[in-house]
């Protein structure tokens, strides 16, 4: 077995053993069964343990994917909450709550001036 698919199937083993999952494609490989007297036809076993490991490597490919997407995502999210902290702490903390409640007053002030001043235009 040459090295590459060795470090795939040792990184698959540790994978399915975080998860709970008993065999792995080697495992069923190479697994080998005691032969009697009117036992199961051998190379009908083999084909269909072969499909088995097949399935197995798909599985593993889609949790591999799976498992780098949730990853990449949770660094997503961790960068968008650093973002946010970024943008928000220094406006809040740099601003006195009294001079904000002053500006949020006065802006009520120049609008209902407005709307008087519409209200007049409109009259003529």
């Amino acid at each position: 077995m040459d090295e590459h698919m060795k470090r795939r199937l040792d990184k698959q083993k540790k994978l399915f053993n975080q998860l709970g999952i008993g065999l792995d494609a080697l495992t069923i490989h190479e697994k080998e069964f005691g032969l009697k007297l009117r036992g199961y036809d051998p190379e009908e076993v083999d084909t269909f343990l072969d499909s088995v490991i097949k399935d197995y490597e798909r599985f593993y490919a889609t949790i591999a994917d799976l498992m780098d997407k949730w990853q990449e995502q949770q660094l997503e999210l961790r960068d968008l909450k650093s973002e946010a902290k970024n943008i928000v702490a220094p406006t809040i903390k740099g601003i006195d709550p009294k001079i904000l409640e002053d500006s949020i007053q006065k802006l009520e002030m120049n609008v209902k001036q407005l709307k008087e001043k519409l209200l007049q235009t409109e009259e003529y």
